[in-house]
């Protein structure tokens, strides 16, 4: 399972002194000739707009940066233990390596905005948290892994995360920020289903995002249209992040306790877990397939008619007109 390609490369770029996208895909030509990485493709890969179709790119960039290690581990491993064998490899700081702050742009390309900008103060990592959709985990707490970063062009990317049954669920979405408010069409690159999130937006330092995610059920006997809560806490970007995504039961001190085990310390500790608890709720706003039938019962009867409900309307209301049919007399 690829792992945050798009900052893998971007870190990559930053720890070699490659100014631009064409000299990093120079890098790639200079240890294999035959490489898959062309320009066009990379111009994809580092925008999060598609992946690799061969393995071997991922040895290829192994051997770009100078690194022993298998295509497979450059491709699965997490951020922070990719940065940590850049560093050794190429003596790089590790705060050149901030993928958040690594963006490779084209020779004409403009830079994104100063620190203090929009794209800036919101890239990093988040740990989520918003009720199950599954009838299975009813009254369950799933909690996922977001990372926000910008690419060379100031736009902000979103990467979210969940582990369901066992597989680990990726979505990669492009970020629309207005002036109050942030949404994002998240998709899974094979199937493209489609998660759907409305965030408000925050100013520095962006600890907290709060809004709405919908989408369908994935893990139902029926397509359950569903919408829920959801807040993205900020948290130091490290393996453990991606590694602990789950479902949990919100019991007192859950949150927190989870917070502190991706090295997030709160001192209004207790508060802060009892609003999330109370501020995701008990239940999801879900449709059933009952629900459906039961309004399409009333209603379908209605568009039956040869010219369906409008054009009865309409017949009534001409009939009315023209004396055919008495309209109703007025009362008092």
């Amino acid at each position: 399972m690829t792992t945050a390609l798009a900052a893998k490369l971007r870190m990559a770029a930053a720890a070699l002194g490659c100014e631009s996208r064409k000299a990093l895909c120079a890098r790639f030509r200079g240890v294999n000739p035959a490489t898959q990485c062309e320009l066009e493709r990379l111009n994809k890969w580092m925008q999060g707009r598609s992946l690799p179709r061969t393995v071997s790119v991922y040895a290829d960039l192994a051997a770009v940066i100078g690194s022993t290690k298998s295509g497979a581990w450059i491709a699965e491993c997490a951020l922070d233990d990719f940065a940590a064998e850049l560093t050794a490899c190429t003596g790089a700081q590790a705060t050149v390596l901030n993928p958040a702050e690594a963006p490779v742009p084209h020779a004409t390309g403009p830079r994104v905005g100063g620190p203090f900008g929009v794209t800036a103060t919101l890239a990093g990592a988040f740990a989520s948290y918003s009720l199950a959709w599954s009838p299975h985990f009813r009254g369950s707490i799933i909690r996922g892994s977001l990372r926000l970063w910008p690419n060379e062009r100031g736009k902000l990317l979103a990467r979210y995360a969940e582990n369901l049954l066992g597989r680990r669920l990726i979505l990669d979405g492009e970020v629309q920020i207005r002036q109050r408010s942030m949404d994002v069409t998240l998709r899974e690159p094979e199937s493209r289903v489609p998660l759907f999130v409305t965030l408000h937006v925050p100013g520095p330092p962006a600890s907290v995002l709060c809004g709405v995610m919908s989408g369908t059920a994935l893990i139902a006997h029926e397509a359950l249209p569903s919408a829920v809560r959801i807040v993205f806490i900020r948290v130091p970007d490290t393996s453990t992040l991606d590694a602990t995504n789950r479902y949990f039961t919100p019991m007192p001190g859950a949150v927190v306790g989870d917070l502190a085990t991706l090295g997030l310390r709160v001192r209004a500790a207790e508060d802060l877990d009892a609003f999330t608890r109370e501020f995701l709720g008990d239940v999801p706003a879900q449709v059933t397939g009952q629900d459906q039938a039961t309004l399409a019962g009333m209603l379908d009867r209605e568009y039956f008619a040869p010219a369906g409900p409008q054009a009865v309307s309409r017949a009534g209301n001409l009939a009315r007109e023209t004396g055919e049919i008495e309209a109703p007399r007025r009362q008092g």
